[in-house]
């Protein structure tokens, strides 16, 4: 069945034949061998979504070094990768093993791949010049001193490294926000714009978005109209370092600004920076010298001042003291006339002073002399009206001195806690009291309250026995 599979595909194509697709699922093997599939995609380019149409591919070695001559007498523009789109020749036929149909590579055209990225490029620009995204970067102010830095790269790649060495080198402390993205392949395009995204809400003033160099074709994600609008639409200036010198993508142009190399783009920021800081340096000596010459004129005039506020001063002081000894002298003049008149006026005040206090302590002499004879005449009746009350609260006292009332029989009971009880329901059957006595104290126990009624009517205290079983 595999050779008349075999012989039919001969007998319908005899002749190799030409086929257009994308490369997808590339792989190398020993001696020399590369197999791929070579797959129409859905319609957009979705990779998301199954191929229309795929065909098994297998470049043997000698075909390969044949290949490989012919991509690098065109420049190495085109390079056979996961995602490239290419024409190439082969011969159909039955691969048993497998059970499908297998196109056996022999030759590639490389300009097609080329012009086909040449025409998607030129379209892709056209429609972004007409909605205005061209210009839309361009239109973002550039940070005055952009310290921290979005990088958007292949994680560990030679790009990643030549960036951070640059930056790290300079001396300046950048703080850099990195996102890993896969910058070739089916899956760059979407993997860069969702990074691009990433570093830009995280606060930073300027984005770096690079590669480094390859083949056109390994390029070819940065003209993708997904990384253009996703550059585009970013609200930070992006600086783009994509290839080699000569290398110019759809980023390129849709970017704040585009440079040549990832180390160029790099070096940039380096630059901005340092002239920044070279403009405050020399605004500052600027600011220093005119302070300089500020303070030099300032002090001449100073000095000048001082000069005539001196001579000034010494004629001021002269003419004071001039003027001071023409008031000294009046002041002298006018103080012993003073004097004088306040001498003659104080000996009349003394004089009547002393004879009015001699009138004074006349008339408080005889006020004293009758308030003594007074006071000698009211004395022994108030002893007597007071020894009188001593008297009477000594007696109330007395009367009221409770060991005499313990003494007529009498007696006071407490509770354990030395309160006094006045009533059965201050105590319950238990308690412990202790009665005061007129010769001591008894300690008893309660056995029983109530309202029991004593000799004389009232109510008797409470039942208690002592310690030695006698009621108390």
């Amino acid at each position: 069945m595999g050779e008349a599979l075999a012989g039919a595909l001969r007998r319908a194509f005899p002749d190799e034949v030409w086929v257009r697709g994308e490369i997808r699922n590339l792989s190398r093997g020993r001696a020399g061998m590369v197999w791929f599939d070579l797959v129409e995609p859905a319609p957009g380019a979705d990779h998301a979504r199954p191929p229309v149409a795929k065909v098994s591919v297998v470049l043997f070695d000698a075909a390969r070094r044949r290949v490989n001559t012919r991509l690098q007498q065109t420049g190495g523009g085109v390079r056979m990768s996961d995602g490239t789109e290419v024409r190439i020749r082969g011969r159909v036929g039955w691969w048993a093993p497998g059970g499908r149909l297998q196109l056996q590579m022999s030759d590639i055209d490389p300009s097609f791949t080329l012009g086909r990225l040449a025409a998607d490029r030129e379209r892709l620009l056209r429609a972004l010049a007409a909605e205005g995204l061209l210009d839309r970067q361009q239109a973002l102010p550039r940070p005055l001193l952009p310290l921290r830095v979005g990088l958007v790269t292949s994680a560990g790649s030679a790009a990643d490294h030549d960036v951070l060495d640059e930056l790290r080198r300079s001396g300046i402390g950048f703080r850099v926000v990195r996102a890993d993205a896969r910058v070739q392949g089916p899956t760059a395009a979407r993997s860069v714009a969702w990074a691009l995204g990433a570093v830009a809400a995280r606060d930073v003033d300027v984005v770096l978005l690079v590669r480094g160099g390859g083949a056109t074709t390994d390029l070819a994600a940065f003209d993708s109209e997904v990384i253009a609008r996703a550059v585009a639409a970013l609200p930070v200036p992006v600086l783009t370092g994509i290839g080699h010198d000569v290398d110019r993508s759809v980023a390129d142009d849709v970017a704040h600004a585009a440079y040549k190399t990832p180390t160029a783009c790099a070096q940039a920021v380096v630059d901005e920076v340092r002239s920044v800081d070279e403009r405050l340096a020399a605004a500052w000596l600027a600011v220093a010298a005119t302070a300089a010459r500020r303070l030099r004129g300032e002090a001449d005039r100073l000095r000048s001042c001082g000069r005539h506020v001196a001579v000034a001063t010494r004629h001021g002081l002269a003419a004071a003291d001039r003027s001071l000894a023409v008031a000294g002298g009046r002041v002298r003049r006018s103080a012993l006339t003073a004097l004088a008149r306040s001498s003659t006026t104080l000996d009349r005040s003394v004089g009547r002073l002393e004879a009015g206090a001699r009138a004074h302590l006349r008339g408080h002499d005889h006020g004293l002399l009758a308030a003594h004879e007074r006071l000698r005449q009211r004395a022994p009746r108030a002893l007597a009206s007071a020894g009188r009350e001593v008297d009477r609260i000594a007696g109330q006292l007395r009367a009221l001195d409770p060991a005499r009332t313990l003494a007529r029989g009498w007696s006071i009971t407490r509770d354990a806690d030395g309160a006094l009880v006045r009533s059965p329901d201050q105590v319950a059957p238990g308690d412990e009291l202790r009665t005061a006595v007129a010769t001591g104290e008894i300690t008893s126990t309660v056995t029983a309250t109530g309202p029991v009624r004593g000799p004389a009517g009232g109510s008797a205290p409470p039942t208690t026995r002592t310690p030695t079983g006698e009621d108390g």
